[in-house]
């Protein structure tokens, strides 16, 4: 009987492949396009919650299958967010690739960095379809490794920006991203370090939220017309007004966000507040972004909409983004093989 072997591909092995943002939005469209068209297998994210010091501790399993792309896998993936506290990363784990016609491991890769990328990718996407053309400032709220991520992938996908207003509720980190957008070449326009969330997010054309949720934080005044807004799973950052007052909210999969909506009731903030998942219930979903991605529906109808997407994470994304990582790793010749029977 033959051997298995299975590549082994560290965070660093990724860095090393320099993925640049074209090919990451290239993995998370495909996956997008097998959503609206249905040649794809995924359930909502199933998990443990080891509460330790925080309730909200979670580890995700995410399979998924691919049908037109041939890839198929798994997520294991654990979010932690006092884990910096430890000198720790908030987001850790792992993601299996197997062969779609034998379900043999091809590959097991860490999945932080690849979080990452995906998240980013998938908010860039959208953004790209929904801002409207002549947005010139980004407001970022959340300033750590998701924001320099979203940073970088807005920037690629939205040409007209010139003005990055930095916001971050610790002390530092929003400096210190600006600082470092220009010291990498990242950004070269202005950068406004705000000290307040409203003097970050009012009036900005497209709002970019890489926070936590423990506080929502948009207020409906600050959410002008024409603007578009983009929120990571996690709680989102919106008040019920601003949430609510949207022309048009988007998600990335649609029993996703009604199965985190129904575990996030009873969820409460640092000081006890209620903080589910979309404040006030989920607004009318306009779309998903695949069916925008497949044109089936446009992404919109006037220039004073306020759009809002707030994706939840599709496993998909990450299993399409894996494959891309296998296969340039083989090309490359990057990562250790090792015997798994």
């Amino acid at each position: 009987m033959k051997s298995i072997e299975v590549l082994l591909l560290s965070q660093q092995d990724i860095i090393s492949l320099n993925l640049d943002p074209q090919t990451v939005l290239g993995a998370v469209e495909q996956a997008m396009l097998e959503h609206s068209n249905g040649s794809y297998e995924m359930h909502p994210k199933i998990g443990v919650h080891p509460t330790g010091t925080d309730p909200d501790n979670f580890i995700h399993a995410m399979p998924a299958y691919l049908k037109q792309l041939g890839a198929c896998g798994l997520k294991w993936v654990g979010g932690f967010a006092k884990n910096p506290k430890r000198d720790l990363p908030n987001i850790t784990g792992i993601q299996v690739c197997n062969d779609v016609d034998t379900g043999v491991p091809l590959a097991i890769m860490d999945c932080a960095y690849l979080t990452g990328l995906r998240t980013a990718a998938v908010s860039a996407v959208i953004a790209q379809r929904c801002a409207l053309p002549d947005s010139s400032v980004l407001a970022l709220c959340g300033c750590g490794f998701q924001g320099g991520m979203h940073l970088r992938f807005l920037l690629h996908a939205l040409r007209g920006i010139r003005t990055v207003r930095f916001y971050d509720v610790r002390p530092g980190a929003a400096a210190a991203l600006a600082e470092r957008a220009r010291n990498e070449g990242v950004y070269s326009g202005e950068c406004l370090v705000c000290t307040s969330a409203e003097e970050c997010i009012r009036d900005a054309d497209v709002i970019s939220t890489c926070t936590n949720g423990d506080e929502q934080i948009i207020r409906k005044e600050w959410f002008k017309p024409g603007a578009f807004g983009v929120g990571i799973e996690g709680g989102c950052a919106y008040t019920s007004g601003a949430l609510h007052q949207a022309d048009k909210f988007i998600v990335d999969d649609v029993p996703l966000a009604e199965y985190f909506q129904k575990i996030s009731i009873g969820r409460k903030n640092d000081r006890g507040e209620d903080n589910t998942e979309f404040p006030g219930g989920i607004p009318p979903v306009y779309s998903t972004i695949g069916d925008i991605v497949a044109g089936k529906k446009a992404p919109r109808h006037s220039r004073e909409e306020r759009i809002i997407a707030i994706p939840i994470g599709m496993a998909i994304c990450d299993i399409s983004l894996g494959h891309t990582v296998l296969e340039r790793a083989k090309q490359q010749g990057v990562g250790h093989r090792f015997t798994l029977s």
